[in-house]
């Protein structure tokens, strides 16, 4: 039933993003600023909450997100559930069920997440503003986002101290997705049953014109969300690459390319020239998740190099999944096919970004994946000093910084280190806990402490090879 215009203007809805409010998060959450421009739309009051003991008796609905499973939900939830007041809340995101393994309940809790706002029937009393045959409620493909949602958090984080450019990524970007859905069938990934890739968003649907009062963009950067774009039909991902060439804004994919399609798709060449050509924000961002890969990530990067051997390009190297703190084996495997493929990166002039699922808790020495990450994910490290480097970086700047004068070098080789070590050094000064994470893995796995230290000492500097994806020049 259609709400009166003048009853909608009464009302008040509480937005939550639960992510924001337990962990923080570096983004926007994209259904809230959907739902946000549906209320704006239809001049209903809203407001994001801020505080975890918000009063929520002032609120008619309130619509709660969670991307991450991890994610705390807010006091003002828990003490609201099995009361009449936990009617008002619509809760949903992955973050309700991505952690689920029986793969039924997993898809009817993935079906219903996904078309739940489209049925909600809060919403479906109000009209849809933005075409399309929907006549009430939101459409979720084609509702524009309400960029401002964030505002007031923002302005509290600056008036914290915190810099304003610190929080670029909720006030300088449009964001929507172009196309849904993936092949890969990934386990570890919240797309695992889907098999195809559909047009979802045109581009003007969320792209905003917004100007300031001197006629700059307010947000002038796009970035999408699109789950494997580069797999999606030709007639679909070439268009859409076209238009976001053509609309002039820098673009990225935040959630990577599937580098993979260069190598596997007949028109690999034509994407890796249109992507040379395009106005792309950032570093290209890839992911080389899976070892068995290689070889086509291996073919994928000679054809893009030799199209973009000047552009940035990172890799996303996920890792840490289904670790249990018993199986030393499965930890052996999964560090070492990380850092092969931080060697494959390195020797193509491309940098990694460690992506740890949260099962690395469970890994029998869990915080070495933290110091890698640590030594990966800083390209000013990760592109001039090792893993061992960077470790051993740690402990001297700690000394420099904390005990008297030595004149000891700021980096040794492992070798000095063991000399340390057998002189009885560390039994007089305190072991960084890089070091001590080395030392450890090494004590677990004696049967492959050479590899491990090669491993260790892999760096882009001596690594990198252009002949790699170079055309040799025939000769005069």
């Amino acid at each position: 039933m259609r709400a009166k215009k003048q009853n909608a203007q009464t009302l008040k809805v509480g937005l939550v993003d639960a992510d924001l409010l337990d962990n923080g998060t570096r983004h926007p959450n994209l259904v809230l600023l959907k739902i946000a421009g549906f209320l704006h739309d239809n001049s209903i009051p809203f407001h994001l909450i801020l505080d975890q003991d918000e009063d929520i008796s002032k609120y008619d609905r309130i619509f709660l997100s969670r991307v991450f499973s991890f994610t705390s939900m807010p006091a003002f939830f828990e003490k609201a559930k099995g009361t009449k007041a936990e009617k008002i809340f619509a809760t949903g995101g992955t973050g309700f069920y991505v952690d689920k393994q029986n793969v039924k309940e997993f898809s009817e809790e993935r079906n219903k997440d996904m078309n739940s706002l489209e049925n909600d029937p809060f919403l479906n009393r109000f009209p849809n503003h933005r075409g399309g045959a929907r006549v009430f409620g939101i459409d979720m493909a084609r509702q524009m986002p309400y960029y401002h949602l964030y505002d007031e958090y923002v302005d509290q984080q600056v008036e914290s101290g915190f810099k304003r450019d610190k929080y670029k990524d909720y006030q300088k970007y449009s964001i929507g997705f172009l196309t849904r859905g993936c092949i890969r069938h990934c386990p570890f990934c919240v797309n695992k049953l889907e098999s195809t890739i559909h047009p979802y968003s045109e581009l003007e649907w969320f792209l905003d014109d917004e100007r300031d009062e001197k006629g700059r963009l307010v947000r002038p950067y796009v970035y999408l969300w699109d789950d494997n774009f580069l797999a999606s039909n030709v007639n679909v991902w070439r268009p859409l690459l076209q238009k976001l060439i053509d609309s002039g804004r820098p673009f990225q994919f935040r959630q990577g390319l599937d580098e993979r399609m260069l190598a596997q798709s007949p028109y690999g060449e034509e994407m890796a020239m249109m992507l040379s050509k395009s106005k792309y924000h950032g570093d290209f961002i890839f992911a080389f998740d899976n070892w068995r890969d290689r070889d086509l990530i291996e073919r994928a990067l000679k054809i893009w190099k030799r199209n973009n051997p000047k552009k940035g390009t990172k890799f996303y190297l996920f890792c840490g999944f289904m670790q249990e703190v018993t199986d030393t084996n499965r930890f052996y495997r999964d560090i070492w096919e990380l850092f092969q493929r931080i060697r494959v990166l390195m020797q193509y002039g491309c940098v990694g970004y460690v992506m740890r699922h949260q099962d690395y808790h469970k890994a029998p020495i869990a915080n070495l994946y933290v110091q890698i990450a640590r030594w990966c994910n800083q390209p000013q490290f990760y592109k001039k000093m090792s893993f061992w480097e960077f470790s051993y970086r740690n402990q001297s700047y700690w000394e420099e910084n904390t005990l008297p004068p030595s004149g000891r070098p700021e980096l040794m080789s492992f070798e000095q280190f063991e000399d340390d070590i057998r002189t009885g050094y560390y039994d007089r000064v305190k072991m960084c806990l890089p070091l001590r994470d080395i030392v450890d893995v090494l004590d677990m796995f004696p049967e492959h402490r050479d590899e491990l230290i090669e491993m260790f000492n892999y760096k882009m500097m001596d690594l990198v090879n252009p002949a790699l994806w170079e055309v040799p020049q025939p000769a005069d």
